[in-house]
């Protein structure tokens, strides 16, 4: 008797946890925006352009004619939740053309977390020529 009404509830218990199941919920179907590029003019000896990832957590800066300049500084302002975040860095010209990869979040013990709420991004070059000018650019990036 005692194995039978074993059996009895594992079959309620079955039919129960598949009767009572709630359907799979898949996650919404990724749509990809257009990525905005943005360049420095035709004069300038070095040319920029600054381009978002697909999820746009990161902000991916390419820098070509390095060599031309010296001295170059970037650095990303924007706002999280209304409060302003950012990111920078140098690039040397012995390092060639290269792309640099800036993360709009913030990173501790090797986690990192993607801020929300981005607005306002802006992108601010400094750089000498070689002839020893000083430039500044500042661009603002869509998001």
């Amino acid at each position: 008797m005692k194995k039978r009404s074993y059996w009895v509830f594992l079959t309620f218990t079955v039919i129960f946890l598949l009767i009572g199941a709630s359907p799979a919920v898949a996650a919404k179907k990724r749509t990809w925006g257009k990525t905005v590029v943005t360049t420095a003019s035709r004069n300038s000896p070095l040319s920029i352009s600054a381009k978002f990832s697909g999820w746009k957590q990161y902000l991916n800066v390419s820098f070509k004619g390095v060599s031309n300049a010296k001295d170059i500084a970037y650095e990303l302002i924007y706002a999280s939740n209304g409060v302003d975040q950012g990111a920078g860095g140098r690039v040397f010209s012995n390092e060639g053309n290269v792309t640099k990869s800036l993360f709009l979040g913030s990173c501790s013990y090797r986690v990192c977390t993607a801020h929300k709420n981005v607005s306002n991004v802006r992108l601010r070059i400094t750089y000498q020529t070689t002839g020893g000018q000083s430039v500044v650019k500042n661009y603002k990036v869509r998001y």
